[in-house]
């Protein structure tokens, strides 16, 4: 594992220090790992091993950790990066107290953050879309283009049209339609069932994970237990699925996927 660190350095201490290391992992790849520290908690007026007094010492806690995903060979780290990074480091002006733990990684919901990701780059598309509708003028910017989600609300009228409009409100037949096609994909031995039928599809997980809670609901999809995925249609669910036309669904979204009319 190679690695190495940087730092700002303040007078004869440094507030600010950051490290990388490069962990090669079987079959999943090359990855960078940035560990950010704060000099935090001054410790006034102590002796070292010479028996000389010395005036301040600071300690460091981690107060960020990033995990970066390389090509085959890992990138040399640049000083313009380097500089970059210690810029945005000192944004933060205190280390935080928690700190971090391995338990935290084993707790943090990757797979939430990994949906909520995919919401906020459809919105950012929505928005671009919405823009170039309109006339182009060219303005001065100052900021950043910025879309922000706080607890399912937003703040501008915009925002909140665009959270409306990315809501996910899961008829029965768009569910039925769905808990079909994740049945036969669960019954084939697939992997990343739901990744698979976003492609199929071309819809959001959002709206698969809505319509299986849906048919899961109405009993329609077995469950294969808390946390597992997996299921096969019922037979109600294959009763459901013809009443309420579910072959007709299946087949529009197919047709929309594929560059047909949507």
């Amino acid at each position: 594992m190679d690695s190495g660190i940087f730092w700002e350095a303040k007078a004869h201490d440094s507030s600010h220090a950051i490290s990388w290391h490069d962990v090669v992992i079987p079959d999943l790849g090359n990855y960078r790992v940035w560990i950010h520290a704060i000099g935090s908690v001054l410790l006034n007026d102590f002796v070292d091993r010479s028996k000389s007094r010395v005036d301040v010492r600071m300690q460091f806690k981690i107060a960020g950790v990033e995990v970066q995903a390389q090509i085959d060979k890992f990138l040399p780290v640049s000083n313009e990066e380097k500089v970059a990074r210690l810029h945005v480091a000192s944004l933060q002006k205190d280390a935080p107290s928690q700190g971090f733990r391995a338990a935290l990684f084993r707790e943090l919901p990757y797979s939430k953050i990994e949906i909520e990701h995919l919401k906020c780059m459809r919105a950012c598309r929505m928005k671009i879309e919405d823009e170039y509708r309109k006339p182009l003028r060219l303005s001065a910017v100052d900021s950043v283009s910025t879309i922000t989600f706080k607890d399912g609300k937003s703040g501008s009228p915009f925002e909140k049209a665009l959270r409306n409009r990315l809501e996910i409100v899961s008829t029965k037949a768009d569910s039925i339609a769905i808990a079909m096609i994740y049945s036969e994909l669960s019954k084939s031995g697939s992997s990343n069932i739901v990744k698979q039928i976003c492609v199929d599809l071309d819809v959001e997980s959002t709206t698969i994970y809505a319509a299986l809670r849906v048919a899961r609901s109405q009993g329609w999809l077995t469950a294969s237990g808390k946390g597992k995925s997996g299921g096969t249609l019922t037979k109600m669910g294959e009763k459901a699925f013809k009443e309420l036309d579910g072959d007709i669904t299946l087949t529009n979204w197919l047709s929309r996927s594929r560059g047909g009319a949507k």
